[in-house]
Parts: C-alpha cells; structure tokens; sequence
C-alpha cells in the first residue's frame, strides 16, 4: 500500500513537472523571437554588459528547456533498463549543465529581480546544481549507483524551482504580497525546500519509480 502511494506521488510529480515545463517552454518562445523585445528584457534593462546578459538570458532559458526534461526522464525506470541510451544522454544533459545553463545562470544572478538575498539564492541553487552533477558524474564512472541517484535527484530537484517558484509567485501576486518580498520568498523556498526533500527520497528504501536504479550490462558487470 505504501508503495503505491508513493508511486502515485512519484507520477504526480512528474506530472506537475511536465506541465510546468510546457508551459515555462512556450511562454519562453518570445525571448528568441527577432523582432520583438520580451516584457521581462524591457522590465530590467537597462544592466550592466547588457549584451552578456542577453545573450546568457537567451542561452540559460534554451538550455533549461533542454535539460530539464531530460533530467526528468534519465530518472524514469524505462530509461534507466537502458543503459546505452541512459549513459548517452546523461553525457549529453551533464556537459548542457555544467557548460551552458550553469554559468549562465550565475551572469543572470547577479541582475536577479529582488535584490541581493534572491542573487545568493541563485548562486546556492547553481552551486548545488554543479556540485551534485559532477559528483554524480564521478559516482556513475565508479558503478557508485547508489551516490549517483542521489546527486541526481539533487540536480532535478533543483532544476524543478523554476517551476515551483513560478507557481508561488503567481500565488503571491493574487494575494498582493508586495513583489521585492515575493520573489525572495518563492525562490528561497523551493530551493531549501527541494534539497531537503531531495536528501530525504535518497535515503528511503520504497523509493518512487522516480529513481536511479540503473541497468548494468552483462559485459561490463
């Protein structure tokens, strides 16, 4: 019974995570669009080296598209029964982190709306982001599955504040909270959040299909 419960948590999330990823996909088309200015580049500009932070903006919100669902699926048991394709877009998804949406990610904090508090919560979500994906990185070329699975759940579970947070700040702006206190709020949460329910699905033994049980050839065991 425990068991089912906790898949049907487990297809809810992914669920949710999936929706909210559709929707952050197609509300982020206008960003690329040529000859069109997006509300939210008219709403910061002007910043400093503008053109750095255009052109990071332009490169963090498509590598999040990309990774993001990919991080979701490398989590699924299909994916992970095989294992060619699971180690092939793992290469793929960890090089797009670590090279493109992390340091892009840490440009566009340092013109984060809200302040300086929603800067360090952006540098401390990149931080775990590229911690835990080189850690895992190393965990899965040592056949450490075990620590491979949780430095990834901490990666996705990073990567899925960009939904939740989008979720409380519209929750926010319908109760009126003022928006310099939203966006501190709705960032810090789910990034605290998230790295604690993270540590904590690591540590469960009826773990949710969401998980990191992969698959090892016969060649290579």
């Amino acid at each position: 019974m425990r068991n089912s419960r906790v898949q049907l948590a487990s297809r809810g999330f992914l669920l949710v995570m999936a929706l909210g990823w559709v929707a952050i996909a197609l509300a982020s088309l206008e960003y690329f669009e040529p000859d069109s200015v997006a509300p939210f580049v008219v709403e910061r500009l002007p910043v400093r080296f503008e053109s750095l932070w255009l052109g990071a903006l332009q490169w963090h919100v498509a590598s999040a598209i990309v990774t993001f669902p990919l991080c979701l699926v490398l989590g699924t048991p299909w994916l992970q029964r095989r294992p060619v394709w699971h180690r092939s877009l793992g290469r793929v998804t960890g090089a797009l982190v670590v090279a493109v949406l992390v340091p892009s990610g840490i440009v566009l904090s340092f013109e984060a709306k809200g302040g300086a508090l929603v800067t360090v919560g952006f540098f401390l979500s990149a931080a775990v982001v590229l911690v835990a994906m080189v850690s895992g990185v190393a965990s899965a070329r040592r056949r450490d599955f075990l620590a491979h699975k949780r430095h990834m759940l901490h990666v996705t579970a990073q990567m899925s504040v960009a939904v939740t947070s989008r979720g409380l700040l519209r929750g926010f702006d319908m109760a009126g909270l003022e928006p310099e206190v939203a966006y501190t709020v709705a960032l810090w949460i789910p990034v605290v959040a998230s790295a604690l329910a993270a540590e904590w699905l690591a540590g469960r033994r009826a773990f949710p299909s969401f998980a990191f049980t992969p698959s090892v050839p016969r060649s290579l065991s």
